[in-house]
């Protein structure tokens, strides 16, 4: 991952909200796959033959204990 990848997750918090629950495939300024199913979102990326940052977005219903 690289600092752009992480940037547009941190600009764009509506993304949390909308792939509750589901992996994102960011690659440079926005996300190239969604799905519940790692596997395939990791097809997905590799299909396109991109490198991409792969985030695991919290279910909303989830509570994060730290």
């Amino acid at each position: 991952m690289n600092n752009a990848e992480l940037n547009w997750l941190l600009e764009h918090p509506e993304a949390e909200e909308k792939y509750a629950g589901e992996y994102i495939a960011i690659a440079g300024d926005g996300i190239i796959a969604h799905h519940k199913d790692f596997k395939r979102v990791w097809a997905e990326v590799k299909k396109r033959g991109s490198t991409a940052f792969i985030h695991r977005v919290m279910a909303l219903d989830k509570e994060l204990v730290v």
